[in-house]
């Protein structure tokens, strides 16, 4: 073009002019690249600077909550530190993983911040695809917490971070347009980062490190939550305390790994069956926390309350063992039950106490009457405490006679003297003796003031068996031997055999293991033991198969109705004839009339108490009530006991063949045949012990029938000795003496058996 258009001698001039414009206007443009470059770099610098510092300065370890400090202290610095940054904060998750809140903010005002999940906001739109996402203040598709900081900020990059219910996103308000793809995002999803970091060490700090559910402090932010949509929504909202019945014996049996792999075995049940949106947590030990939101009735909360406890009931295996354990839960419904979240938790904690004391494997609903009830347990528990401190709890006693006439021992029992009600029966006030409160303070009570009564009247000449009620909560107490041995210790004249302990069904329904371990200390001390109340619970059969105890005490409520009842005949009838084939005393409470004491003395009962004999007494009316007594039963009616010897016999017949054949390898050796205490224990052996001794004791010739029979058994372990030696021979030959003692011991004992009914034909 410069040679066609510019002339010859021009075009030097030209050519040296457009040259300088070339450079100056590449030097403007490098000028230009140079100023942006610097602003990028300086950008970055101060981002680095601002992560740089939150990481190596230390947090504050006077906080509670240092995480959230860390936060903080990044959304303070970013504006501070960054001019192109007028805006930093996070957003998290909240406890029920469908609402983000905001968690700090810095540089610019924002409004409190609840996002729900199905608004479609950016933040949300970037947790669910996990991408940034940038949106300009000026798109017409901004939701107005955006709009609204137009002229402030350009954009607003929201970078996310976590996953699940764990989740946040920290918000980033930049002046210009363009300015996160000019620095880029690396820094920011290092801060992004952060806050997932600060999230999972929040997570651990409100998770159960075991099973990873919730614990109580999560627990609490969320049924504040599910109130708050219970309303939102117009449904009912089940709060609910679960409890693992039986749990503590199979850790304490198993072993705490067992235990451990138990209750993740029950969480993965419990989570099976539950709903999407519903809240399992884990209160403590054993102890669980339901939040049943959405429900439309209670009778939708029973399916579900069914369905969990169903899933607990089947049988377990844990360790190579079978377990079954079973479930109680209380619920309360809101806003049926208008409480705040505590109270909520209190009222299912009522719930899951009226469910344990309904039987255990069920689930209770709080209602206005179980409030009362509560209140009335409370002021009754507060009475018992304040007679205690007074010393106006007292003990009065009522007789127990043998079937034969004589007053053999006294139950101890309890009673208050009111200061406007007079004297209060333990009816008045029972349900409290059991309080974790009370229990072992009114157990030590009462043994101490029977024990010293013991003294006063063995003083007077008055040796009578005395027999104390123990609450299931004081027998399982670990101070409980201590208790007794140094009750005992103070009141050296009081055979230990005089006292006995009488328990109830309870303690062995909470912890047959620990039960059993208790009373077998008892009896190795002397300490006489009777199972109360026989026969109205659920595990009584269990009872006389795994406790050791010297008493059956028969329940009122079978003796007071089994003249016209034939199922109450037939029960009494059957614990009287198994507590004696096993030589236990068999003690017929609530014997009121002489047609009862007639009745059951035929039956073999060898022990009556009863209104019939005696009302409880004052401690120093007893003496002058035992000396007037006079036996109402006349000896010769005990000739008419249901005999109970030949089954007995011809167990004991089968058992030695049995042992026989065992010597040639044709069969076991039987049980209670070899073990040490085994003529204790063995069918015969118990008999003997039992009402052999009661009936034939004082017949010169039964000490010899005991000789006989534990002769047997020596014979059987001198057998089984030489069997084990390779000496089949002489193992036999043992056998065969065995055999012989065995015949001479059973004809004596059908030769004495006739002359005692000869004597009381």
């Amino acid at each position: 073009m410069l040679q066609d258009q510019v002339p010859e001698a021009d075009r030097n001039a030209l050519r040296d002019a457009l040259f300088r414009l070339l450079i100056g206007d590449l030097m403007v443009q490098l000028d230009g690249y140079a100023r942006a470059s610097r602003e990028t770099d300086a950008d970055r610098l101060a981002l680095f600077d601002v992560l740089l510092g939150v990481l190596a300065v230390p947090q504050g370890a006077e906080s509670q909550r240092p995480e959230a400090l860390l936060l903080q202290q990044i959304c303070e610095a970013l504006p501070r530190k960054s001019a192109s940054v007028r805006l930093a904060g996070y957003v998290v998750s909240g406890a029920m993983g469908d609402v983000l809140t905001l968690e700090c903010i810095a540089g610019l005002p924002l409004p409190t911040l609840q996002l729900p999940k199905n608004t479609g906001d950016p933040c949300w739109e970037a947790l669910e695809c996990g991408q940034t996402v940038i949106r300009s203040v000026e798109d017409p598709h901004a939701p107005e917490w955006i709009k609204d900081l137009h002229n402030r900020v350009k954009e607003v990059g929201i970078f996310p971070f976590g996953e699940e219910d764990l989740r946040g996103a920290i918000l980033i308000g930049a002046r210009e347009k363009g300015y996160f793809r000019r620095v880029g995002s690396d820094y920011f999803h290092a801060f992004a980062h952060l806050g997932e970091m600060v999230l999972q060490l929040r997570n651990q700090s409100l998770r159960d490190p075991l099973t990873g559910l919730p614990n109580r402090t999560l627990f609490l932010d969320r049924l504040e939550i599910a109130q708050t949509q219970a309303l939102r929504n117009e449904r009912l909202l089940g709060v609910a305390l679960l409890d693992l019945d039986g749990f503590k014996q199979v850790n304490d049996r198993l072993g705490h790994a067992a235990g451990d792999q138990l209750l993740l075995a029950v969480v993965q049940r419990l989570q099976g069956h539950l709903r999407a949106g519903d809240t399992l947590a884990r209160m403590g030990g054993d102890e669980f926390g339901l939040l049943l939101p959405g429900l439309d009735s209670v009778d939708s909360l029973g399916v579900i309350c069914r369905r969990l406890l169903a899933s607990i009931r089947e049988a377990l295996d844990i360790h190579g063992e079978a377990v079954s354990i079973s479930g109680s839960l209380g619920i309360t419904l809101y806003p049926l039950d208008d409480s705040n979240a505590s109270m909520l938790i209190q009222h299912a904690d009522m719930a899951l106490y009226a469910a344990k004391d309904a039987g255990r494997d069920q689930f209770h609903l709080h209602t206005l009457a179980l409030d009362e009830a509560v209140q009335a347990e409370t002021e009754m528990r507060v009475m018992l405490q304040q007679a205690l401190n007074d010393k106006r709890l007292i003990l009065h006693y009522q007789p127990i006679v043998s079937s034969v006439g004589e007053v053999l021992s006294v139950e101890a029992l309890i009673r208050l003297q009111h200061p406007e009600k007079g004297l209060l029966p333990p009816a008045a006030f029972f349900s409290a003796l059991d309080h974790p409160s009370l229990a072992r303070s009114i157990g030590r009570f009462v043994l101490e003031m029977a024990l010293r009564q013991e003294e006063a009247w063995r003083r007077e000449g008055l040796a009578l068996r005395i027999s104390v009620n123990i609450s299931a909560r004081h027998l399982l107490d670990a101070r409980f031997l201590d208790d007794l041995r140094e009750i005992l210790a103070n009141h050296p004249d009081v055979p230990q055999n005089q006292l006995e302990i009488e328990v109830t069904e309870s303690a062995p329904l909470i912890d047959m293991a620990g039960a059993q371990v208790l009373l077998a200390a008892c009896h190795r001390m002397g300490v006489r033991v009777a199972l109360d109340d026989f026969g109205t619970g659920n595990a009584s059969l269990t009872y006389l198969q795994q406790l050791q105890a010297q008493s059956i005490k028969i329940d009122r409520s079978f003796v007071r109705d089994m003249i016209n009842d034939p199922k109450d005949l037939a029960i009494v009838a059957a614990v009287i004839t198994a507590s004696r084939m096993l030589g236990l005393d068999v003690i017929a409470e609530g014997v009121e009339t002489a047609e009862h004491a007639a009745l059951l003395t035929k039956m073999g009962c060898s022990h009556l108490q009863g209104y019939y004999f005696s009302r409880p007494l004052p401690p120093e009316a007893i003496h002058a009530w035992s000396t007037r007594f006079r036996p109402i039963l006349r000896v010769g009616d005990v000739s008419t006991f249901m005999d109970i010897l030949p089954p007995i016999l011809e167990g004991h017949t089968l058992r030695v063949q049995m042992f026989l054949r065992a010597l040639r390898h044709e069969n076991p050796f039987p049980a209670y045949t070899l073990e040490e205490d085994a003529e204790d224990y063995c069918h015969l052996g118990r008999w003997l012990r039992g009402e052999g001794a009661r009936i034939f004791g004082q017949v010169p010739d039964f000490a010899d029938l005991l000789t006989r029979h534990e002769r047997m058994h020596q014979f059987a372990r001198a057998a089984k000795s030489l069997l084990d030696a390779g000496d089949t021979e002489g193992a036999i030959h043992q056998g065969c003496l065995l055999d012989q003692e065995s015949r001479l011991l059973l004809a004596e004992l059908l030769d004495m058996t006739g002359q005692n009914r000869n004597r009381h034909p």
